[in-house]
């Protein structure tokens, strides 16, 4: 082997000239820069680099999250949010290319109108949603809508009224049944369950809600042989004692706490029992049982309720789990989590559709070309053309329930 005594010549192999050397060891340093050039430019663009992240999507809800209609209202917002956890573990909303995390931006509405139009103006100014879920007061909702439908808003509601949808309200939709479905099968089984009975005592707040809900039931009533008699109340009277000894003096065989909210129906119940009503007591609509088992305790046995969901069915059960690990106040589970959940899936599936977070038209169209959907306890569909003027309210099951030695039992269900 040659050994080169310059210090710039490199030798390769067992025998160069210093040429060659020369040559191979340019080379070779030509080599190296370029390595060096190309790690330190990828060094660079990772140390630069952040990985995109999904866009927010805010959802808007207003909602009673305080006094006595709270459970409805954290019952329909947990739906909305539980939906909400599942997309986005999923990897977010995948709509016209991009990704969204979804959140909702709840306020409490109080169960009052102003309260509401002014969350809804604020959602809509300030917080710039598209659309709005919720809003379980009837006198809250029709106010919201007259913000919501001339600036093309969606509201997708849950409230009772009739007069929340129409071919005129065309961004206004409603994500569960009402009682404009359900009673006539309810009044039907109470008075199989009490055939003799003849007067049924109605007792509702004296608002949109309660007027709308008694109203019907009177009708569907006279058409099972069952005359419904009302016995309104201001919403906040803090001793509803007087309203039940007037029902108690009107020979009356079967006592509904419809319309009213789950506070005020355990208080009824408590008084009716302490005067030593053995009768009928009901409660044709309105998500409230483990509010009732919470309130009146032994007093409750024997209540027959309407319901919006069985507790016990797989799917609702994992949903209930779920909503009792997540941090929302000490209130009870509320059957309205099943169909607001499904609800908010099907709003969520009609954005995909659309290809669009923005034109509420299109979302909407979208939403309304589902024909049908698998929802927690079955088959979901839209419906609502005859009564309304307009296929805007999904049609989903409901139940009829009875509290038995302290626990609810579903003893029947009403598929539409």
């Amino acid at each position: 082997m040659i050994l080169l005594k310059n210090k710039s010549e490199i030798t390769y192999g067992t025998y160069v000239t210093k040429g060659e050397s020369y040559r191979r060891e340019t080379k070779m340093r030509k080599h190296v820069f370029s390595v060096f050039v190309i790690s330190a430019l990828m060094v660079l663009a990772l140390a630069s680099f952040t990985p995109s992240q999904a866009e927010e999507l805010k959802i808007g809800f207003t909602a009673p999250l305080s006094g006595g209609g709270m459970s409805w209202g954290y019952g329909t917002l947990s739906g909305l949010e539980l939906a909400m956890e599942d997309i986005n573990k999923a990897g977010g909303l995948k709509v016209g290319g991009k990704s969204y995390t979804l959140k909702a931006i709840p306020y409490d509405s109080k169960y009052l109108a102003d309260p509401a139009v002014t969350a809804a103006k604020r959602l809509m100014y300030e917080d710039k949603v598209k659309i709005i879920f919720g809003e379980v007061g009837s006198s809250a909702a029709l106010a919201i809508q007259g913000v919501t439908e001339p600036n093309k808003v969606i509201l997708f509601s849950n409230s009772y009224t009739r007069r929340l949808l129409g071919p005129d309200k065309p961004y206004t939709l409603r994500w569960f049944i009402t009682n404009v479905e359900y009673a006539g099968p309810m009044l039907a089984y109470y008075k199989k369950k009490w055939p003799d009975a003849k007067r049924l005592a109605y007792f509702y707040p004296e608002d949109e809600t309660g007027q709308d809900m008694f109203s019907w039931e009177k009708k569907v009533g006279a058409e099972t042989g069952i005359e419904v008699v009302g016995f309104p109340w201001e919403r906040g009277t803090v001793d509803l004692t007087p309203i039940i000894t007037k029902a108690l003096a009107a020979n009356i065989d079967i006592m509904d706490m419809n319309g009213s909210p789950p506070g005020e129906v355990g208080q009824m119940i408590n008084i009716l029992r302490q005067m030593g009503w053995t009768k009928g007591i009901v409660r044709t609509g309105g998500s409230v049982v483990f509010d009732l088992l919470r309130l009146c305790g032994k007093n409750a046995n024997g209540v027959i309720y309407h319901e919006d969901g069985d507790f016990d069915a797989p799917k609702c059960a994992a949903l209930v789990k779920r909503f009792k690990a997540k941090k929302y106040p000490a209130v009870s589970p509320n059957a309205m989590m099943f169909p607001s959940y499904d609800g908010a899936m099907i709003l969520f599936k009609g954005m995909e559709m659309a290809g669009t977070v923005d034109d509420t038209a299109k979302i909407r169209d979208a939403m309304l070309s589902i024909k049908s959907f698998d929802g927690l306890q079955g088959k979901v569909r839209w419906g609502g053309k005859d009564t309304y003027g307009a296929n805007h309210q999904l049609m989903g099951p409901a139940f009829i329930g009875e509290i038995v030695d302290g626990k609810p039992k579903i003893v029947f269900k009403i598929e539409f």
